[in-house]
């Protein structure tokens, strides 16, 4: 059986598209110039039944427009975009390319951090203007306290490089608990211990209604003058103008942040722009050909699984509740 897939993007890496092909799917993109009307659009006048979610947000309005829409497959762990309430209660799996990003976005974190400690922006834009300034110090990461929050695949990744520079490594997720002893990470008791015995912190939670804002003025606090903030995750974890005051103020070592909680930011809407003390990319930590291709290839095996009835990753499906309303 063939199937119809919609891709909320102008194109699908070769891995992914050419599985999709070779099980005989109709395979449609959404144009960028066409963005989200056209995948409004789209949804509504076309037979879809598995949509591959890259860049554009999936409204509820626009999943209650397609009756014959049985998955949402992100190319991409992060499900934020996706009205996950929505999907549910039309018997729709959001499922995600878990793991399939993870390397590179720990080394993008990792990455990160040593950038902050090190200064190497600052140490690079001063040379290529002319300069030879040699007197701003940075730190030294061995010994130091790595404190994770969430602690997925990506984390995981990060804590094995971050031990092997010699770091003391903890995590804190409301979910570890029951994994057990995670030596030689330790687990804190709550956020707060966790940012407290902290030297630099790396976040790795997904962003949900209950964690949005989750490090503000408070959480800040608790943070030493030589402390690094690391998001890789979400820029919605992060209260942003309370991280822009503390920046002003001295009161942190620097920021990495990968996210911001609007992407791309409006011009002068973010006060993280152009604050001291704080690194910014445009959302490139699963940016490399490797996680690309493996995304791609994650997020269209599991359409076709969820499509064709057959079994997950464990861990893949966000509301595996609903996974057996989709057996054909």
């Amino acid at each position: 059986m063939s199937f119809h897939i919609l891709v909320t993007a102008p194109r699908l890496e070769s891995s992914g598209l050419s599985l999709l092909q070779a099980a005989g799917c109709t395979v449609d993109f959404v144009s960028a110039e066409g963005g989200r009307a056209e995948l409004a659009a789209k949804l509504a006048t076309q037979p879809v039944q598995g949509v591959i979610s890259r860049f554009l947000p999936i409204p509820g309005e626009v999943i209650a427009a397609c009756p014959t829409l049985r998955c949402i497959s992100r190319a991409a762990v992060g499900y934020d975009l996706i009205d996950v309430a929505a999907a549910t209660a039309r018997g729709i799996p959001v499922v995600t390319a878990v793991g399939a990003n993870a390397q590179s976005v720990a080394e993008y974190a990792l990455g990160l951090m040593l950038a902050v400690a090190r200064n190497i922006p600052y140490h690079n834009a001063q040379t290529h203007a002319g300069g030879w300034e040699r007197t701003r110090l940075g730190l030294e990461m061995h010994g130091r306290r790595l404190g994770l929050v969430g602690y997925g695949r990506i984390a995981q990744g990060l804590a094995r490089m971050a031990l092997a520079l010699g770091m003391k490594v903890a995590a804190y997720s409301p979910n570890l608990a029951r994994r057990g002893d995670i030596a030689p990470v330790t687990q804190a008791a709550s956020l707060q211990d966790l940012l407290a015995q902290s030297d630099v912190v790396s976040l790795h939670a997904p962003l949900t209604p209950h964690n949005r804002g989750m490090i503000g003025a408070a959480e800040l606090a608790l943070l030493g003058e030589e402390a690094i903030l690391v998001n890789t995750g979400r820029g919605g974890l992060i209260d942003e103008a309370a991280l822009a005051e503390a920046l002003q103020a001295g009161r942190l070592w620097g920021a990495g942040l990968d996210v911001l909680s609007t992407e791309p930011p409006p011009p002068g809407s973010n006060p993280l722009v152009g604050a001291p003390r704080v690194i910014l990319s445009p959302h490139m930590g699963a940016a490399t050909t490797v996680a690309r291709s493996a995304t791609a290839l994650a997020a269209a095996t599991h359409v076709l699984a969820v499509l064709r009835g057959e079994a997950l990753p464990a861990d893949a499906c966000v509301n595996p509740e609903v996974l057996a309303a989709t057996r054909p």
